[in-house]
Order: structure tokens, then C-alpha cells, then sequence
């Protein structure tokens, strides 16, 4: 009992300490914050004490876990205990909490609430299920997950994400100061989710905070002179991520090289292509690649005043992405154009997978069955040969496509078994 006791009270000590009572106050004058205030035993209920076999994430900020509060199986969240926090900064963290609690977008982790009846501030996120972006690049080997078209939306969203907290319409101007490739979430459909906001700073529009945190390949020149995180901090660490996602290369080699100043060098010699990922150096994606180093470039000059903000760089994003969604929509028009013409001069396989619907069977009876451009004894006429003709050449072209799109191959295979036959007539 007595036991029971002393720890009720220890909880009621850290929980004033933290702050606790000034946040519920401030809570209870706002009904609208969707924030809650987690009891110590749901966290460690959730958590399993803090079981090893449950951490998902370590940093410099603390340790992530994947728990479940109220034993709720399907609604996993992400339970961060924090660690190297700065006890005399209480008030701030509880004001900043708020402001946080407030944050809606897409493509930002949602802080769902916290508990302050630990030593250290226990903080509880949304989880998100699909690992980190870090592990797209750099540890995981199917390149089919890490198309350039994945890779420029993961880039377009979180340049999204970190525009709107720099925005200040219905919040104060939030700072994240620690963007990197293994703070973006992706969820099971490679949508971005940025978290981790342990060095994040408020502020209002003229004012700048000294902060003594990050990640060392992704800093600031600026902010390593002078200690002062500014929104162009953010769009230079942005910058790092979009070197990653068009290189996949770490951002310090093993010898500590700067793969920013390896770039930047390149550009300036005109042979940065020499650093890009072959999985996406293909002849028709050298437009996009090279407007993406160019912005990259741009987000990575040494004077912050010339670097574009973040507003404008989701926006040039955002643009390239509309535009490569347009090419691939026209190939593929092209390619299931092509896929008619060569249903009808004499495919008559089925599909791998059996299944062949009445448009198919259509076009088979059209082209394979009897079609009008055949004569009595099976072979083509003139007229149809010449029209054959010219139809082949056209899908042959459209299947040219299949050599630098691995999921077209099939495609291409089918067109070439039709030729054979076409040609054994």
C-alpha cells in the first residue's frame, strides 16, 4: 500500500514538473485541441515496460516503440520516450505540445497526445507501417519499389509537408530542424510521412532560435557559423534528401566526404549524371533527372538568402510530377493501342494467366479467325499485308518502350511470338 503510495506520488511530482498541470488548463480553455493525456499505465501497458522486442526507431531524440493503447490491436501507435531534455524549457514544450496537437496535413506524422508522469516526456504518434524512406533507398534491393516516379512523389510530398509548416495561416511558423531520409515515413501505399520533430522550433516570422541539434552530412553551413535554424535550414537539409533519392548514396561516405560537395562540384563540371543511380538513368528520363539535380543544386547553396523556399520547391515538385504523370499516361495509350493492332494479325495465345475478357476474344475472331483482310485459303490479301505492314512498325516502336520498362516485357514478348506466326504463313 505504501508502495502504491509513493509511486501516485512520484507520478503527481513529474507530472507538475512537466508541465502537466499548465497544459491541461490550457487544454481545457481550447475544446477543439485533438490532443490527449495519456495515463503512465496505458503507456506501460502499451508498451510492455518498455519492452526491447517493441523498439521500431532509435535516435539522438530518444526511443521509438509500436504499442497499442488499451490493448487495441488493429490501432497501433508509435510511443516515443524521449531522451536529453532540457528541464528548464518546460513551459515551451508544453506551449509547443499545442501547437503540434494542431498540426493536420497528409503528409506529417499526427502527434496524438503525450504523458508526463514519466522523468522524461513520453510522446504518441500515429504509426505508420511501411518503414522509412532511408530504407527504400539504402537497404532494401527491389528496385521496382524505388521507380523515379515513387521517388519524385515521396520527394513532392514531403516538400509539401515541410511548405506547410513553414506556413503560418493557422499556426505559428514550425521549424523541423532535422529533415533526413530516415525521418520521412512511408505508409503501405509510399505515401510520405514526415516525423520526428525533436529539434523542431517555433517561431514567429522575424525571430530565430539557437538550437544544438541534428545530423551531421545534412547541416546547414549557416547554421554550423552561427547556431540559428531558419526555414532555409530545412530546405537545405531537403536538398540532402533529393540528392539521396537521385544518387542513393549516403550523405557522408565512409572517409566522412560530403556527397553535397561532391555534387555540387559536378554540377559546376557539368558531369553530375556520373552520380546518379543507374536503376533510373534511363535516356528518357534525363529531362526529369536533370531539372531534379538543378533544383537540388539550388537548395544546397551556401547563402541561405539564395536558396528557393520550401513553398517553392513543393511547387516545381509538384509540376514535374504532373508532367511525368502525362508521359506515362501517353505511353501507356500507345501501348494499349499497340496491344489491338497485335491482337489482330494473328495472336492466339492466351494470356499467362487464362483469363481473357470479350474485348480480347474480339479482336482474336477479328484478326485470327477469319477476318475480312483474309482470303479463303487463310493467307492475307495486298490490301491487308500492306496495312499489316505499317501496323508493325508502329507497335514495334510503342514496344521499343518494353527495354527500359521491365513490367512492359510481356508485352513485348507476345508481340514478337506474333510476328513468328505471321511470319510462318
Amino acid at each position: 500500500m505504501r508502495q502504491r503510495e509513493e509511486l501516485m506520488r512520484q507520478r503527481e511530482e513529474y507530472f507538475h514538473l512537466c508541465g502537466g498541470q499548465l497544459l491541461r488548463n490550457m487544454m481545457s480553455r481550447d475544446n477543439n485541441i485533438p490532443f490527449m493525456l495519456y495515463d503512465r499505465d496505458q503507456i506501460e501497458s502499451a508498451t510492455n515496460g518498455f519492452d526491447n522486442m517493441l523498439v521500431i526507431g532509435q535516435g539522438g531524440q530518444g526511443t521509438v516503440y509500436r504499442g497499442c493503447i488499451n490493448l487495441h490491436p488493429d490501432n497501433p501507435v508509435a510511443i516515443k520516450k524521449c531522451k536529453g531534455f532540457d528541464e528548464d524549457s518546460w513551459a515551451e514544450f508544453t506551449d509547443e505540445l499545442l501547437i503540434l496537437s494542431r498540426v493536420n496535413h497528409e503528409n506529417i506524422v499526427k502527434l496524438l497526445g503525450c504523458c508526463l508522469q514519466f522523468d522524461v516526456p513520453i510522446l504518441v504518434y500515429e504509426f505508420v507501417q511501411n518503414k522509412t524512406l532511408y530504407n527504400l533507398i539504402h537497404i532494401q534491393n527491389d528496385p521496382s519499389i524505388r521507380t523515379l516516379e515513387i521517388r519524385l512523389k515521396v520527394a513532392a510530398e514531403s516538400a509539401e509537408a515541410l511548405a506547410y509548416l513553414h506556413s503560418s495561416v493557422d499556426h505559428p511558423i514550425i521549424l523541423h530542424g532535422d529533415v533526413k531520409s530516415t525521418n520521412i515515413l512511408l505508409n503501405k501505399n509510399f505515401i510520405a510521412k514526415v516525423s520526428d520533430f525533436g529539434c523542431s522550433k517555433i517561431r514567429t516570422a522575424n525571430e530565430n532560435y539557437d538550437v544544438v541539434k541534428g545530423t551531421m552530412g545534412y547541416l546547414d553551413p549557416e547554421y554550423l557559423r552561427n547556431f540559428q535554424l531558419t526555414d532555409k535550414s530545412d530546405v537545405y537539409n531537403f536538398g540532402v534528401v533529393l540528392l539521396e533519392l537521385l544518387t542513393r548514396r549516403m550523405p557522408l561516405s565512409v572517409d566522412k566526404v560530403s556527397l553535397t560537395s561532391i555534387f555540387q562540384e559536378a554540377m559546376r563540371e557539368g558531369r553530375f549524371l556520373e552520380l546518379i543511380d543507374a536503376e533510373i538513368l534511363h535516356e528518357d528520363n534525363m529531362g526529369l533527372i536533370s531539372d531534379l539535380a538543378t533544383l537540388a543544386s539550388r537548395c544546397l547553396i551556401m547563402t541561405s538568402e539564395s536558396r528557393p523556399t520550401m513553398s517553392t520547391v513543393a511547387d516545381e515538385l509538384r509540376r514535374r510530377m504532373a508532367g511525368q504523370v502525362q508521359q506515362d499516361q501517353g505511353v501507356l495509350t500507345e501501348m494499349a493501342a499497340g496491344w489491338k493492332i497485335f491482337m489482330c494479325v494473328g495472336f492466339s495465345s492466351e494470356h499467362p494467366t487464362g483469363d481473357t475478357d470479350e474485348e480480347e476474344s474480339k479482336f482474336r475472331r477479328a484478326g485470327g479467325d477469319g477476318g475480312s483482310n483474309r482470303d479463303d485459303n487463310g493467307d492475307g490479301g495486298e490490301d491487308g499485308e500492306e496495312e499489316k505492314g505499317e501496323d508493325v512498325l508502329g507497335v514495334a516502336q510503342v514496344l521499343g518502350a518494353a527495354e527500359l520498362r521491365p513490367e512492359l516485357m510481356w508485352e513485348k514478348k507476345a508481340w514478337e511470338m506474333a510476328m513468328g506466326a505471321s511470319a510462318t504463313r
